[in-house]
């Protein structure tokens, strides 16, 4: 935590208020910042070891009860991830806004991830915790080294630089992974296998990304009468991203698809998309707002297991399609809406439509509306065998029945009321033992 107070002043853009606090330590009194952690990731925004490792601030339970608002998102980086840390001043600390990130390689185990975002987390919040009057409860620790002895300092010749940031890889990074399951009963029994290859390369100007992998499954069910049913299918994917940064706003890339289905009666499927992308924003700031129309146009190569109700047995088309996107993770909640369009420029009567939308709004103190909903248009269902198809593979899942439409909807409603303070962990009685 000390270190914290050290790189305090690398932060560009102090804040008034911030300075006056470190001219005058001595006189200030002690008042932690009280912050709220608004967690709109998926992965690791582990509030239980936050507040107990950064005993610095009072963490609170709601947005209005906070001086310092702190929106955790997250957005893939290769095979790691990027997690930023976007810190809001409230009341007196308005004005004091900064961003953070912490970015993984993959490589990482949780407890070294962990690490890195509360050690990430207790530097932003050491500025506050400065203009709140606590400096004279801080402390500074340093763990390198400046002084060789002689009074010169210590640093790292051109060649020693070079050394470090030598990269034998030049930004690939690769993984490999297997998985399985095995649930064997009397009257039931269900195996499951999957391999994965990821081979990824991530710069500022290019991204690329292939993956591979295959689902290996056999199911086995016993009905009351005596018969039983199997389901034995092998899929398997493979995709290939390739994308170029043209400027802050725009990109270029290609985008291929190999796979196999047997629900859509695909033997084998090659989709090969070259695409243009433009987001209103700056690509920097999409971990808090994008605004992005991505347009492709290209071919899908299919062979099918059984003849198709077009008299198919294998078929190539072109096709294009357009996506639009916006989302916003802001103090009040976040929000999203889009709409994709797909058609096959052979017979514009084959398309799909589909709009989506969800909202995560605080309204007032404690209560919180949560809505989210999809829905879609479907009139390109060219791939539907001519053969009926039986009832037993549309139980197991096999193959589906054609849909004109499809749609979804949530709405929910929460609120919370009583101590606004959550700086207290108690980990007896885990649910994992319970």
């Amino acid at each position: 935590m000390g270190a914290a107070l050290a790189l305090l002043f690398l932060f560009p853009g102090s804040h008034p208020a911030a300075a006056q606090t470190l001219a005058g330590l001595e006189n200030a009194s002690t008042s932690p910042p009280a912050v709220f952690l608004d967690c709109q990731a998926r992965w690791n925004c582990n509030e239980r070891q936050f507040r107990t490792e950064i005993e610095f601030v009072n963490w609170v339970r709601d947005r209005t009860d906070s001086d310092v608002h702190v929106i955790f998102t997250s957005q893939s980086a290769g095979t790691g991830r990027q997690y930023t840390m976007d810190f809001v001043g409230r009341g007196a600390l308005e004005g004091m806004d900064k961003e953070l990130t912490f970015t993984t390689d993959g490589q990482e185990v949780e407890s070294e991830v962990m690490d890195g975002l509360a050690r990430t987390l207790r530097l932003g919040l050491v500025q506050y915790a400065l203009a709140s009057g606590m400096g004279s409860s801080l402390d500074v620790d340093f763990d390198g080294e400046i002084d060789g002895g002689n009074g010169e300092q210590l640093t790292e010749g051109g060649d020693a630089q070079a050394a470090r940031d030598y990269d034998p890889w030049n930004y690939w990074t690769f993984q490999v992974s297997l998985s399985g399951n095995l649930d064997i009963r009397e009257t039931r029994s269900s195996n499951r296998l999957n391999p994965r290859l990821d081979a990824d390369r991530v710069t500022e100007d290019w991204k690329l990304n292939f993956h591979t992998r295959l689902d290996m499954r056999r199911d086995r069910r016993s009905l009351a009468d005596g018969r039983e049913i199997r389901d034995d299918r092998d899929n398997w994917r493979f995709t290939a991203l390739v994308v170029r940064s043209v400027s802050d706003h725009v990109s270029l890339g290609l985008d291929a698809d190999l796979r196999n289905s047997v629900q859509r009666n695909q033997h084998a499927r090659l989709q090969f998309n070259p695409a243009v992308e433009y987001n209103y924003y700056p690509y920097a700031e999409a971990t808090r707002r994008q605004l992005i129309a991505h347009y492709s146009v290209g071919m899908e190569h299919s062979n099918y297991m059984e003849e198709t109700v077009f008299e198919a047995t294998q078929e190539t088309l072109p096709q294009h399609r357009l996506g639009v996107q916006y989302r916003a993770r802001e103090e009040w909640g976040n929000a999203g809406v889009g709409i994709d369009a797909n058609q096959y420029l052979h017979n514009g009567g084959f398309y799909s439509f589909g709009v989506q939308a969800d909202l995560s709004y605080r309204i007032v103190r404690g209560l919180e509306l949560n809505l989210s909903g999809s829905a879609a248009m479907v009139n390109d269902n060219i791939h539907t065998p001519a053969e009926d198809i039986a009832d037993e593979d549309i139980l197991l899942g096999r193959q589906a029945l054609p849909s004109s439409y499809r749609y979804r909807t949530s709405v929910g409603l929460s609120y919370r009321w009583g101590s606004a303070f959550a700086n207290v962990v108690n980990t007896r009685f885990p649910r994992s033992v319970r």
